[in-house]
């Protein structure tokens, strides 16, 4: 079989063990919507740490009594929030993984820094 032939076949395979494993994962996948309220920096005690499974839909709801810069690691989403307004935060679990949402202030040109711990942890299991 000629190496281009090789290729495509085992395009072709891969291909195929995802479709099935998107189709699997699909089965078990939820959409899961969490609401925050960020109060002098804070969010409450029950809401610091959320769990996930890979494959779920996810919206984060923020809402805060002052302006704030909110940063998801991991899947790199950053929005803005100010009083009175809802932030989005809209994302597929791809990542396995803890990943915290932290606040980010801009203290010069240029640069930014991050609240002294996360505000919120993110748990996505396998």
């Amino acid at each position: 079989m000629p190496s281009n032939a090789l290729f495509r076949a085992g395009l072709f395979g891969t291909v195929l063990v995802w479709a099935i494993r998107a189709t699997s994962t699909g089965a078990s996948a939820a959409e899961l919507t969490f609401d925050f309220h960020i109060e002098r920096g804070q969010v409450t005690e029950s809401t610091q740490v959320i769990r996930i499974k890979q494959g779920d839909a996810v919206k984060l709801r923020w809402h805060t009594d002052r302006s704030i810069i909110l940063h998801l690691h991991g899947y790199d989403i950053e929005k803005k929030v100010e009083p009175g307004t809802v932030g989005l935060m809209e994302f597929v679990a791809y990542a396995s993984g803890r990943f915290p949402v932290e606040v980010h202030g801009s203290p010069g040109p240029g640069g930014h820094s991050h609240g002294e711990a996360p505000l919120v942890r993110i748990e996505v299991y396998p």
